[in-house]
């Protein structure tokens, strides 16, 4: 872990997360608990030994753990009280980089199950005293659901019942929608559908009012 010697909280920060792939770890382990193979496969560009190193530095620092019991959980990763700590802070990074996205050429690595960390990112701004609201996400073959209550948002991974609108399109629309860029009228009947709004334009205009 560095030491910057700063008596300075954004100084100590980046002692314990400023190194690269160290956030990016976080974000794989907000979704889930991983094993190596499937941190390390999602981190194209980090080699196995940077990898083992960055591990290393994050267990020592309190930021994970590693679970050595189990035969199916045994030598999976995972967050720490004080690693999941780091979602509000994670959050806040993913909504001032999205804004960038679009301005970017060369980004071609895409990973649908990011989207559970981007999207609760995109929408927790939206939440307020009252806001109740349940979508389906079905990207990619990727399915997962977000559940607001008030000022809470859970993330429900794989399908779930009961949404109130339900969301089939590509990963680059659905950031370009969530982000403001492209407007949810753009979406077809294909892509937005809900039972309890049964018309397009019903359920446009309630992903709208959730989105506003």
């Amino acid at each position: 872990m560095k030491n910057h010697e700063q008596m300075c909280g954004l100084a100590v920060a980046l002692d314990y997360i400023g190194d690269r792939w160290t956030l990016l770890i976080v974000r794989e382990l907000l979704v889930s608990r991983r094993s190596f193979s499937e941190i390390q496969g999602c981190l194209s560009g980090c080699s196995p030994n940077l990898l083992v190193s960055r591990l290393k530095e994050m267990i020592q620092s309190g930021l994970i753990l590693q679970s050595t019991s189990g035969s199916k959980k045994r030598g999976l990763y995972q967050l720490t009280e004080m690693g999941f700590s780091l979602r509000e802070a994670v959050e806040s990074l993913v909504r001032w980089g999205g804004h960038s996205i679009p301005k970017r050429r060369g980004l071609r690595e895409m990973r649908p199950h990011w989207l559970e960390v981007a999207v609760p990112a995109l929408l927790r701004p939206k939440l307020r005293v009252g806001t109740r609201f349940k979508i389906q996400f079905l990207i990619d073959g990727h399915e997962f659901a977000v559940v607001a209550n008030d000022l809470e948002l859970d993330v429900i991974r794989g399908r779930s019942e009961n949404s109130e609108i339900t969301l089939n399109l590509s990963y680059e629309k659905l950031l370009a929608v969530m982000s403001g860029y492209l407007p949810v009228r753009s979406l077809t009947q294909d892509e937005i559908s809900s039972k309890k709004h049964p018309t397009k334009t019903a359920a446009t205009h309630r992903l709208q009012e959730i989105l506003a």
